[in-house]
């Protein structure tokens, strides 16, 4: 695992959240990069999903978002990541 590389890109993760200002296109493609970057780096799914949902504050309310648009944040990561890592 590339930990030093992955906390950049959880970093760079919350940046694009935030330019994406609501914007579901640009919300899954920051979603999408961080789970492909994240796999590349040697994180699993649950790592990704510890990282983006369960760990306190998450990568959505670091970017300023709460309520339903988190959920609908862990919405697609659940489906991205299942297309990539399957499930």
């Amino acid at each position: 695992m590339q930990w030093a590389k992955f906390h950049k890109l959880v970093d760079d993760t919350v940046a694009r959240l935030k330019l994406a200002d609501g914007d579901r296109e640009k919300i899954e493609a920051a979603i999408r990069r961080y789970i492909e970057r994240g796999d590349g780096y040697g994180m699993s799914s649950h790592d990704l999903w510890d990282f983006l949902a369960i760990s306190s504050p998450g990568i959505p309310e670091r970017a300023g978002y709460c309520g339903v648009e988190c959920e609908q944040m862990v919405t697609v990561f659940d489906r991205l990541s299942k297309e990539r890592f399957g499930g």
